[in-house]
């Protein structure tokens, strides 16, 4: 082997020992964004696409949730009056409890 590929070599080897003792420190970051609520980013996003296509249970169950979560809002009607406040659409939801 020539002095580059040993070059190649030993860079590899200095990357996974870097990453091998910044492992801990890595993840408490982590895990300090996810409890400060700042976790995510430009790539937070593909998780989600993963699970379509190799968890697709995940991404039913997570749809469930979703659909549990959000609360519909009744469709105005042609003969409603009073629904409309300074040109804007208003929707009163009342509390089923």
């Amino acid at each position: 082997m020539d002095a580059m590929g040993w070059l190649v070599v030993a860079g590899i080897l200095a990357a996974t020992v870097a990453l091998i003792a910044l492992a801990p420190r890595l993840k408490r970051s982590q895990l300090r964004k996810q409890l400060d609520g700042s976790a995510g980013g430009s790539l937070a996003g593909v998780g989600s696409g993963f699970d379509a296509v190799w968890r697709p249970s995940a991404e039913d169950a997570h749809a469930d949730w979703e659909a549990r979560v959000e609360l519909p809002a009744p469709a105005p009607t042609p003969g409603d009056k009073g629904r409309i406040e300074d040109g804007r659409l208003v929707i009163h939801v009342d509390d089923p409890a």
